[in-house]
């Protein structure tokens, strides 16, 4: 069903570029998954990220160049064995899990922003939404939202310790993650070290840039569905800029991934670093059907944030092979799902 897995370590913070974004991706087999270095050769951003993505798919629906990329653009698809790849793009289609949350909770209390008026009402009139108020901020940063008029009272962020509308309210993906092994922090919760909406506001503006960029090029799952033999084409693409035609199938699908939870499924702890080891990274690997790592394993980001991208790409690359992957509850038609996590 697909040919290339990439797991994605996202950062929402402010600037061009962030350490804590790392990409790894693994093929069909068992192989350990390999480095993606950034364009640049030293630091990825979003923005790059957005573009490498634009980039391979369109490599998959072959309306792109397949040579080699060297250039600073953000467009080119290096794999690297600890960081000895070349950056070279690749046909086929590619499955690609970001660690943000793909939208907030709305089951709990029918509506994403309870009681304010005009809260967006689906997922794309959220990314919408976030899109347009954070929309004089570089590099798809998604901070504004935490000032905006209204909805600002909802986040807990540096700038409103006192949100009087925040709560903890959890996703049904988030709840059903707490159960099976482990769930992340609240999507409107923007400070301390689990702050999640930073991250995920930033995320949103690019998936609704990349859906207004590629239309149902791409596939936002589960808002839009895949079939168990291949990624389906939705009848209805969200923002389709530039649409494919009806014959053809996306060339790529986006799911939500969180890293914990892998390591976590696979009985172990990922704390205090503990991914840095090779003999962990390698357990948690083989636990996902992967090879292991090397003695030789030294993985990038001061929170060893690259074992998280590789950790990822094994399990897309499993999970994805699993009878059942694809179904996810009713609730996910509105909160979205963290792809693996059991219904």
């Amino acid at each position: 069903m697909f040919d290339r897995f990439v797991g994605i370590d996202w950062s929402g913070a402010k600037g061009p570029r962030q350490a804590g974004i790392q990409l790894s991706m693994a093929v069909p087999g068992r192989g350990v998954p390999t480095r993606i270095d950034p364009p640049s050769g030293h630091l990825w951003g979003r923005q790059a990220v957005f573009e490498w993505l634009v980039r391979a798919a369109d490599a998959g629906n072959d309306t792109g160049d397949a040579g080699t990329d060297t250039g600073g653009d953000g467009t080119g698809t290096g794999t690297a064995g600890n960081g000895n790849g070349s950056n070279e793009s690749a046909r086929g289609s590619i499955l690609v899990g970001i660690d943000f949350a793909f939208a907030h909770p709305f089951c709990d209390e029918n509506a994403y922003y309870p009681g304010l008026a005009g809260t967006p009402e689906t997922p794309a009139a959220l990314w919408q939404c976030i899109a347009d108020i954070c929309k004089n901020d570089g590099h798809f940063y998604g901070g504004a939202m935490f000032a905006a008029p209204g909805f600002g009272d909802y986040y807990l962020s540096p700038r409103n310790h006192g949100a009087p509308h925040y709560r903890s309210r959890r996703r049904v993906a988030e709840l059903a993650a707490k159960a099976s092994a482990r769930a992340p922090s609240p999507t409107f919760k923007a400070i301390g070290a689990d702050n999640v909406a930073t991250g995920s506001m930033a995320g949103m503006r690019m998936i609704h840039a990349l859906k207004a960029e590629l239309g149902d090029a791409v596939a936002v799952w589960p808002f839009q569905p895949v079939s168990p033999a291949r990624p389906v084409s939705p009848a209805r693409p969200v923002s389709p800029a530039r649409p494919v035609s009806p014959a053809r199938q996306p060339a790529m699908v986006l799911v939500e991934i969180f890293p914990s939870y892998y390591f976590h499924a696979a009985g172990l702890n990922p704390a205090r670093n503990a991914a840095a080891d090779p003999g962990f990274m390698t357990a948690a690997l083989n636990a996902w059907g992967s090879d292991g790592v090397g003695a030789d394993y030294a993985p990038r980001g001061s929170d060893v944030d690259e074992a998280d991208a590789m950790i990822s790409a094994a399990a897309l690359r499993h999970i994805a092979a699993t009878p059942g992957c694809w179904q996810a509850p009713q609730a996910a038609a509105m909160e979205g799902w963290i792809f693996g996590v059991p219904v």
